[in-house]
């Protein structure tokens, strides 16, 4: 008996595994004959009815015998493709979209937006026009989606000038114009010295917030200066060479900003809280630290210089492209703004893996390049840069090289 309910549960899983929509939505009530289904909130979007509707998805011009004038799409890139009806340079429906599209295999709120509107990111107020989609990436082949808010009518999207191009294809590779960081940063030993601290509210609270007045103190060497603004950060690793262990600053979280409105004679600060994005504390550091990095164009090197990975600059083992890395080489080693450094190994690459942090540079082994570097910022001993490319993920401890003339 036990093996016979054993096998029922195990059936039963399985067909539920393998069905292909959602049994989330409750099922459609009956409406009686020639009247429209009202919505409801949790409930599944109404059937349209049975005419064509308003700006209905159509192959055929206005005479029913020529193909619609195309306006214009914009996806990601060559290998993008969907369920929806149309083409790549049909560009969705002319005039309004339907008041509802029926999802097919392979559609998503993304696809849909772009589909209908020309704007992928419009996928937000598509699903906020959904309630009953209670999760944006599970939709099931025959939901029905609404296309505007319940009670109006969906959006005429803008179509592209005649003198543009049908498709516009946005390349994953471009590079943003610059980096900001709002979450983590990198200060040198001697700055992390000289940075303030927060050692008081008149806030009745631990954690101080946006707009929340603090008390922070300052060393002789280094004041603040009223009217200036200063970042609020605290520590969270420290930046050791992978080789020789001498400490290179320190890898600090960033909780916002803060503005000097007046200083006393006891080197306390009076400070309003700009922009927080986390709750400050009592004890945290304040001081300059450098968030804005420009992508500049790229410098022929002047010369030959080999170094490593010291750091990333989010707390990962690992770094792919569009990450930050700090590497052992500054303006002493004649490194420039701009310079380009390849990541490259020689060795194993199986046995390195369970080696953390020691460079895999075995002279043994040819060198294999599997990554390239873009120096955005330079100081003394060491430098900021900008992994543009990769053919595997850098690790700390990589060995980096800059040729001259590349």
């Amino acid at each position: 008996m036990k093996r016979l309910l054993l096998s029922g549960f195990v059936l039963a899983s399985s067909g539920a595994w393998a069905q292909g929509v959602s049994d989330l939505q409750p099922p459609v009530p009956e409406v009686p004959a020639g009247q429209a289904a009202p919505y409801y909130p949790g409930g599944p979007i109404p059937q349209p009815p049975a005419a064509a509707p308003r700006g209905a998805v159509t192959r055929e011009g206005a005479e029913g015998d020529k193909k619609a004038a195309p306006t214009g799409r914009t996806i990601l890139d060559d290998s993008f493709s969907n369920e929806l009806e149309g083409d790549a340079t049909s560009g969705g429906p002319v005039g309004a979209p339907p008041d509802i599209h029926v999802v097919k295999k392979g559609d998503t709120l993304w696809d849909i937006s772009s589909f209908y509107f020309h704007d992928p990111h419009y996928w937000p107020r598509l699903w906020a026009f959904n309630p009953s989609i209670t999760n944006p990436h599970w939709i099931y082949p025959g939901d029905q989606v609404r296309l505007a808010a319940a009670g109006k009518s969906p959006e005429i999207p803008i179509a592209a000038p005649p003198n543009e191009p049908q498709v516009k294809r946005l390349h994953r590779t471009d590079l943003p114009e610059g980096l900001y960081l709002r979450q983590t940063g990198f200060i040198e030993p001697a700055a992390l010295r000289d940075a303030g601290r927060i050692i008081g509210s008149k806030e009745e609270k631990q954690m101080l917030a946006t707009l929340d007045e603090a008390y922070v103190s300052f060393g002789k060497e280094k004041p603040l200066v009223v009217g200036e603004r200063y970042t609020v950060f605290k520590e969270l690793t420290d930046v050791k060479h992978p080789v020789t262990g001498v400490n290179f600053g320190h890898i600090v979280q960033i909780f916002g900003e803060i503005e000097v409105k007046s200083v006393t004679d006891g080197r306390v600060a009076r400070v309003q809280i700009i922009d927080a994005t986390e709750g400050m504390e009592r004890g945290f550091r304040v001081g300059p630290l450098k968030r804005q990095f420009r992508l500049v164009d790229p410098k022929p090197d002047q010369s030959d210089i080999a170094g490593v990975v010291m750091a990333t600059l989010h707390p990962l083992d690992m770094v792919a492209a569009d990450q930050m890395v700090f590497l052992d080489k500054g303006k002493k080693d004649g490194v420039e703004l701009g310079n380009r450094f390849l990541v490259v190994r020689r060795g194993d690459g199986y046995q390195p893996l369970l080696q953390r942090g020691k460079p895999q540079d075995d002279r043994r082994f040819p060198r294999e390049t599997v990554g390239e570097v873009l120096i955005i910022d330079v100081k003394d001993t060491y430098a900021t840069g900008f992994v543009m490319k990769s053919t595997k993920e850098c690790r700390i401890g990589d060995r980096v090289e800059a040729r001259k003339g590349f």
